[in-house]
């Protein structure tokens, strides 16, 4: 199977009931909401922590604080930041979007491609192992696809006064 990144909008009272919850909890609530097709929800499949590298040149595992590139692959607010074995979940507030829009929305992506090596991704640990033995066409096409996904599941989110959860799992 292996780790999945998914992006799910909530509503304030949604996102206030999470946010209460312990790590099994939350995890539960999370499944049941994306299972209950309430709110919309997206995934980015494996590519997130490769897509993350690609844009600050470092693995998800170390997200950068106050980055919007990396904010946007990870969310912002870690829950339950206090429990180490925790899962991955973040939360994205609805007035923290618009920054990171202009962000996605600014990316020079044909510079980053032109200067994209995959062995970068190797060097960095980055998440799934081997995908650096990818074609490097393939995992640019997929990055791009993941960006505009994620773009405009943002736009959508800001425009309708959403939050964002990301979840990876």
């Amino acid at each position: 199977m292996g780790m999945i990144a998914e992006y799910l909008m909530v509503d304030e009272e949604t996102l206030n009931k999470l946010m209460e919850l312990d790590n099994e909890e939350l995890t539960n609530e999370i499944f049941e909401i994306e299972d209950s097709e309430k709110f919309p929800c997206i995934d980015i499949d494996k590519i997130w922590d490769a897509l993350h590298c690609f844009l600050t040149g470092v693995s998800a595992a170390n997200p950068i604080e106050d980055d919007k590139l990396s904010e946007a692959i990870v969310g912002v607010h870690n829950f339950n930041i206090e429990d180490e074995d925790a899962d991955f979940v973040t939360c994205t507030e609805n007035e923290e979007l618009e920054e990171i829009i202009k962000a996605l929305e600014n990316i020079d992506f044909e510079n980053l491609s032109a200067n994209f090596d995959p062995l970068i991704l190797k060097k960095n640990k980055v998440y799934p192992n081997g995908i650096w033995q990818e074609d490097k066409e393939v995992l640019l096409k997929e990055f791009r696809t993941a960006l505009d996904e994620i773009l405009s599941f943002y736009k959508q989110a800001l425009q309708t006064e959403h939050h964002i959860i990301v979840s990876i799992l």
